[in-house]
């Protein structure tokens, strides 16, 4: 696959505070790739940095094209403005032919569901409106590479489902590479490959499913057979407090512990057992607390 941009031990320091620190990622055509990490991890410097507004103080970019198409994580737009104003200045930005660009201004807004509240003010829009305005731009840039600061954020869960759908067929149908930056698990979980990011570093890089195999699954679920009321409501087995939840044992689970030393203790009169998978934001919390387990991480990226 060809690379849209690689970003190669990237530093930027704003006084004595370091917003993104050694930070590396490479991002390949048709290819969404998460940025996941908590407020004030770094990511939106990142992405202003891969972008190129901003210059790294150290590091370097490569990029296949010059521009790329960038939705910041605060609109941006003028709230005087209506929505079709606001993208009629893009297209002039992005030197759509004049004829064209009454067609792509309302073709854009009608894909996010928008078109009819084109000659609103900016200003009269619902927050999550204007964060769809702010990606709509994005995705009208010239470009084969969309930076999407948390593009997520203030969406309800139809506005939410609805832009995923889009940014997928996207993706897919005109072979964009998309990177977004985002705090929410879900989201991450849904993208190619993900980077954690954490006080400016990104500790690891893979897909989700690469991710948890580095900590191991977060709980080990047992279903007894038998009446509720008969069931202890605290059990322990190899030193491991275990707790009901909907009827079942849950036994708790750190990066150390041999899922297959546990399922041989159980007792026979259980109906079922499956291991309960981490959700990336407790990969993340495992990675910070054990930094013994970064190496390997380091090497498997190598």
């Amino acid at each position: 696959m060809q690379e849209q941009i690689r970003a190669d031990n990237l530093c930027k320091r704003y006084g004595s505070l370091t917003a993104v620190d050694q930070a590396s990622l490479a991002a390949y055509s048709s290819e969404c790739v998460g940025v996941f990490g908590p407020s004030k991890a770094g990511k939106s410097v990142l992405l202003r940095l891969l972008a190129g507004i901003e210059a790294p103080d150290t590091g370097t970019i490569e990029r296949a094209e010059r521009r790329a198409g960038l939705a910041c994580q605060t609109p941006s737009a003028d709230e005087a403005l209506t929505l079709f104003e606001v993208l009629s200045l893009y297209t002039a930005l992005y030197d759509i032919p004049h004829p064209k660009r009454h067609a792509a201004v309302r073709e854009a807004l009608a894909l996010v569901g928008l078109d009819s509240e084109r000659n609103r003010r900016i200003e009269t829009l619902s927050r999550g409106a204007q964060k769809l305005l702010e990606v709509t731009q994005a995705l009208m840039a010239p470009s084969s590479l969309l930076l999407l600061d948390e593009p997520m954020a203030g969406l309800d869960s139809d506005m939410r489902r609805n832009l995923w759908e889009h940014l997928l067929r996207t993706r897919t149908r005109s072979r964009k590479t998309i990177i977004i930056a985002t705090s929410r698990p879900e989201d991450a979980e849904l993208c190619d490959r993900v980077a954690l990011m954490h006080e400016g570093r990104i500790l690891a890089a893979g897909t989700p499913a690469e991710l948890r195999s580095l900590v191991g699954p977060e709980a080990l679920v047992i279903k007894p057979i038998g009446d509720k009321s008969k069931r202890p409501q605290k059990v322990r087995w190899t030193g491991m407090a275990g707790k009901e939840e909907d009827g079942c044992l849950i036994i708790e689970m750190d990066a150390g512990t041999r899922p297959a030393e546990l399922i041989r203790q159980i007792p026979a009169d259980v109906s079922a057992v499956r291991l309960r998978q981490r959700g990336l934001d407790s990969v993340l919390n495992e990675l910070t607390a054990r930094p013994e387990l970064l190496p390997a991480v380091e090497n498997e990226r190598e």
